[in-house]
């Protein structure tokens, strides 16, 4: 059965209250994105002792190092620096800088006995080709070859920022590089939210490759003047009851990582977590009682 799981700053920008809050909502795995204002690649070394401390105390086990390797990254080199107008937090830089941003991030991973580190597939600059995957491909293996002397595998997350938006898209990425070190990190509202017509269609690939996943909810709201809004789990349009259901059904023993995405309407993250959590908490409630009722 998969385990519930948050990342850290989708619980509370503070990171304190961020894992104080895990251990209330009895979350146990935690992946780590932010701390403060920077990436988790970012941060020094004094820094990472502190987290360790924070993390030990609590009795929380980080699931997954989530760095943000390869996000705002040209696929082919460009001096241009990739802008961002969010909050979320990146580094950025020339294709080598995020290798090295990659190498940090594993050096991280294996002083918090993370077990997987996450990686994006560059950013989006046009439609997602033959030459796109071919060249994607090629550019990811130094970066598979970093993680396999590290001895700590990569997750790469299908985004709609990168040119692997979709869950088959991605999976496809991950199989023509074909190595036991780039595992997938499905995020099948992502999918939803970038036009997949159906996010199912690649789930007999998706289930041999998938090593972590992302949970969040959208309503796609055209007629108030936004294309979708993020809701708690169980609120919107992605079929979490059957995603959820055929992982536990195959073996899917990782992580399921809350990703708020989203402020509640009081205006906190915290409350929008909360919701979040609850409304996942439910489906998986329903999904045990029902494998128990299975069993003979």
């Amino acid at each position: 059965m998969f385990r519930i799981g948050a990342i850290n700053d989708e619980l509370s920008p503070d990171l304190v209250r961020g894992l104080d809050l895990a251990c209330e909502l009895g979350v146990k795995d935690i992946e780590i994105h932010a701390v403060g204002e920077q990436s988790i690649e970012e941060i020094d070394d004094r820094t990472v002792e502190e987290l360790q401390q924070l993390l030990a105390e609590r009795g929380l086990r980080v699931c997954n190092v989530s760095s943000t390797a390869f996000l705002r990254c040209h696929l082919k080199d460009s001096p241009e620096v990739i802008q961002w107008k969010g909050s979320f937090r990146t580094t950025f830089g020339s294709y080598k800088d995020h290798l090295r941003y990659l190498q940090r991030a594993l050096d991280i991973a294996r002083t918090l006995d993370a077990p997987m580190v996450r990686v994006f597939a560059f950013w989006r600059e046009g439609p997602t080709t033959d030459q796109v995957y071919d060249l994607a491909a090629e550019r990811l293996q130094p970066a598979v070859d970093l993680a396999e002397k590290a001895g700590i595998p990569l997750v790469v997350e299908n985004c709609p920022h990168t040119y692997f938006d979709w869950g088959s898209r991605a999976v496809q990425l991950v199989e023509m590089v074909n190595s036991p070190w780039l595992k997938l990190l499905w995020d099948p509202c992502t999918g939803v939210r970038s036009g997949e017509e159906d996010i199912l269609s690649a789930y007999p690939r998706i289930i041999r490759q998938v090593a972590h996943v992302h949970a969040k909810d959208l309503r796609f709201e055209p007629e108030n003047g936004r294309p979708h809004r993020y809701v708690p789990i169980g609120e919107g349009v992605v079929p979490w009851e059957q995603i959820l259901s055929l992982l536990a059904k195959d073996g899917y023993e990782g992580a399921v990582a809350l990703e708020t995405h989203h402020l509640a309407p009081d205006g906190t993250k915290e409350t929008a977590a909360r919701a979040m959590h609850a409304g996942l908490s439910r489906i998986a409630q329903r999904i045990s009682v029902e494998a128990k009722g299975q069993k003979p």
